[in-house]
C-alpha cells in the first residue's frame, strides 16, 4: 500500500527527516533510478533545507532538470515522456488519448518548462499532493471518477521495485488509450505466482467476529474487472491493487 512521504516540518529543523524527504523525491521523480553522482543536484537540495523551495518546488525543478530531460525525453518519443510525466508528477497514467495528445501539443507549442509546471502546478496536484507531499502512485487507489482500466495501465507502467522506468523505449499505453482496451501487462519476466494480481479491499459487512477487516484477493489480469466489480457490489471499498 502506498505510503506517503510528507515535509512535517521546515527542512533544517530536522534533517534526518528532510533527508527521507529528498530521497523520495528524487525516487519518485526520477522512475526509481539508482541515484548516481549526476543525479544529485545539491544547489537545489541546499534551497530546500534552507526553505527556499517547497517539495512541490523542488519536485518541479528536478523535472525541469536538464538530467531529467535527457533520462526521459531526448531518446524517448513524446508519447512516452507524456505518459511518464503523468507518472512521476501526478502519480497516475494518462486517462485517454485526448489528455495524452494536450500534453505533447502543449510541449511543441509552449516549450519544455511549461509541459512540467502544467502537472506540478495544478489544481489535481495541489489536491492530491498539496506542497509538501511527495507524489506517489495513486493509479492502485480508489479513486472517486475512477476506472477500472486505470488500474491495469498503472501496473503496465510500474516498471517493479528493482526496475527503472527510461530502461525501455515506446510507450507502454499509447494503443491502449487510443483504442480504450486494457494493455497487456507482459514487460516483466515472473516466477510462482507473479502474474497474479493482489487486490486489498475493505467491507462494511460482518468478517467472522471482526466488522471492516482487511480482504486480499489474488486474481489473474483477466478476472479483475470481474472481481472489482463483486467487490463494490458487496459494498466493498478497494484499497489498493499491486502485483502478487
Amino acid at each position: 500500500m502506498t505510503e506517503t512521504t510528507t515535509l512535517a516540518t521546515q527542512a533544517n529543523t530536522d534533517l534526518g527527516h528532510a533527508d527521507n524527504v529528498i530521497q523520495s523525491i528524487y525516487k519518485q521523480v526520477f522512475g526509481n533510478r539508482h541515484l548516481m553522482e549526476l543525479d544529485v543536484n545539491k544547489s537545489l537540495e541546499a534551497l530546500f533545507m534552507n526553505g527556499d523551495l517547497t517539495v512541490q518546488g523542488f519536485v518541479t525543478a528536478l523535472a525541469q532538470s536538464d538530467t531529467y530531460k535527457k533520462l526521459f525525453l531526448e531518446d524517448k518519443s513524446a508519447y512516452q515522456f507524456v505518459e511518464l510525466n503523468f507518472k512521476h508528477l501526478l502519480g497516475r497514467p494518462p486517462h485517454d488519448q485526448q489528455e495524452l495528445m494536450e500534453h505533447v501539443s502543449k510541449m511543441n507549442t509552449e516549450g519544455y518548462d511549461a509541459e512540467i509546471a502544467s502537472y506540478t502546478y495544478s489544481e489535481e496536484y495541489l489536491a492530491a499532493f498539496g506542497i509538501d507531499g511527495v507524489p506517489h502512485n495513486r493509479s492502485s487507489q480508489s479513486i472517486s471518477g475512477g476506472r477500472t482500466i486505470n488500474y491495469t495501465r498503472g501496473i503496465a507502467v510500474d516498471a517493479g521495485f528493482a526496475g527503472y522506468d527510461a530502461a525501455s523505449n515506446g510507450s507502454k499505453l499509447l494503443n491502449s488509450l487510443s483504442t480504450g482496451n486494457a494493455p497487456a501487462i507482459v514487460d516483466r519476466k515472473s516466477v510462482g505466482n507473479a502474474n497474479g494480481i493482489s487486490i486489498f479491499w475493505t467491507t462494511r459487512r460482518q468478517v467472522s467476529a471482526n466488522r471492516r477487516v482487511m480482504q486480499k484477493s489474488v486474481v489473474s489480469q483477466t478476472s479483475m474487472s470481474a472481481t472489482l466489480r463483486s467487490i463494490q457490489a458487496q459494498g466493498g471499498r478497494i484499497v489498493s491493487i499491486s502485483k502478487a
